[in-house]
């Protein structure tokens, strides 16, 4: 299972590289998904042209995301990136589609385990009480109980909307550009299924590592210089490497999940 998974990420990475072009298209697709959020963002409403803009930059960005998922899920099939353009256009759609019960069960957990997490830290009980019952030491340095329920709320939410929900929604990607939508959504349960199939899981902790954990540890950790050119030069420097690492870390994992996919329907075939 390590070899065969570790060989799915080295087999999306060689096509990855081999295929400059592709990976300028990827940048691309990539910065123009990050502009428009950021512009959505930044623009404040105060006239009919920003509002207009707003809206405009609202449909726009989640169009260039699944343009960009529809590319990446694509990218196994040695397309040129013209042509990977053209048919991520083409079949954005569908991701689309597949993608909009996924999304409403993600805000339909958040919304629940916010009010799960209100109740338990306000009026209901708190997890960390029941446990204490159990506790064998109690700490004397003052420090604050652990909030049993605090963790457990948290882990849930990260596991979902982090983990679950999207390996579920790559796996539907994956086969929405390779068959047809109605062939997708019929083999749904079978998706699933082998979405957490354990070669498909390790290849989504691999790649969380790379798009996710050190991303996330390079943003929020400091690199304090003597000169202010010289932080301004680091903090481009690692923005610059966690754009790398994301869009890259990130269309490897797809593609790696994408060649696993199909092995292991020629496996069972």
């Amino acid at each position: 299972m390590l070899s065969e998974s570790f060989q799915s990420i080295a087999t999306a990475t060689r096509q990855l590289l081999r295929n400059w072009s592709l990976l300028i298209m990827f940048a691309g697709l990539y910065a123009s998904l990050i502009a428009a959020l950021y512009l959505f963002v930044a623009i404040r409403e105060a006239s009919t042209e920003q509002v207009v803009l707003s809206l405009v930059l609202a449909v726009t960005a989640p169009l260039l995301f699944f343009v960009l998922q529809t590319a990446g899920a694509s990218q196994t099939r040695s397309l040129s990136a013209g042509l990977s353009l053209r048919r991520a256009l083409k079949n954005s759609w569908k991701l689309i589609v597949v993608s909009v019960p996924l999304i409403a069960l993600g805000v339909l957990l958040t919304y629940l385990l916010s009010k799960a997490q209100s109740y338990m830290g306000t009026d209901g009980p708190e997890l960390s009480d029941v446990a204490a019952q159990y506790q064998l030491r109690v700490s004397n340095d003052g420090s604050p109980a652990l909030g049993w329920s605090q963790v457990i709320l948290n882990s849930i939410r990260y596991l979902s909307l982090g983990f679950v929900l999207p390996l579920i929604a790559i796996h539907l990607w994956i086969a929405s550009v390779g068959s047809d939508l109605v062939a997708t959504i019929r083999a749904t349960k079978e998706l699933i299924v082998g979405a957490f199939a354990p070669s498909s899981v390790l290849i989504y902790t691999a790649g969380f590592v790379v798009f996710g954990v050190i991303p996330y540890l390079l943003l929020i950790r400091p690199t304090p210089a003597s000169r202010a050119w010289m932080e301004i030069a680091f903090l481009v420097a690692r923005l610059l490497v966690v754009f790398i690492l994301t869009l890259f870390g990130w269309v490897v994992t797809i593609g790696a999940l994408a060649i696993s996919a199909t092995e292991r329907r020629n496996d069972l075939a």
